[in-house]
């Protein structure tokens, strides 16, 4: 049953990373008024700004989701089939952010910029889970 429940927790932490990272945005906004161009994503105040908060905020918070993970389960070692399942939501959203925009294509729009920050957040959620996985474990990667 815990292992059910471990990629819904993983999954749970990318919301206050988007709380987080939409809260910085709008601050961004009303205090600087550097509202991002949304036809142009990738200007440096969005670029810097959104790396900042993966540094500050979501690797710290990722990697103490897998530390939670991993006290639920209880994992002796670790294999590649735990960190897929771990992350298997994560994958997912990954996914359909790649498919809507090779279906649709990348407008710039709002939606765009959603898609875009919560796919690099799932991104780092996998790449984090990935090496707090396998840091001891470097035997069992395949």
């Amino acid at each position: 049953m815990k292992k059910i429940i471990t990629p819904i927790i993983h999954v749970a932490f990318l919301i206050p990373l988007l709380t987080i990272a939409m809260g910085s945005i709008e601050l961004m906004v009303r205090i600087f008024g550097l509202l991002p161009d949304y036809i142009r994503v990738f200007e440096v105040p969005y670029i810097f700004l959104t790396s900042g908060i993966i540094v500050i905020a979501g690797i710290p918070l990722f990697w103490l989701a897998s530390r939670l993970m991993q006290g639920l389960e209880k994992l002796q070692s670790s294999t590649i089939y735990d960190h897929v399942r771990q992350s298997i939501f994560l994958y997912f959203i990954i996914v359909y952010s790649l498919s809507t925009w090779i279906f649709s294509g990348f407008s710039g729009s709002v939606d765009d910029l959603y898609f875009l920050t919560l796919s690099s957040f799932s991104l780092i959620a996998i790449v984090v889970n990935f090496i707090f996985l396998f840091r001891k474990f470097k035997k069992n990667v395949v």
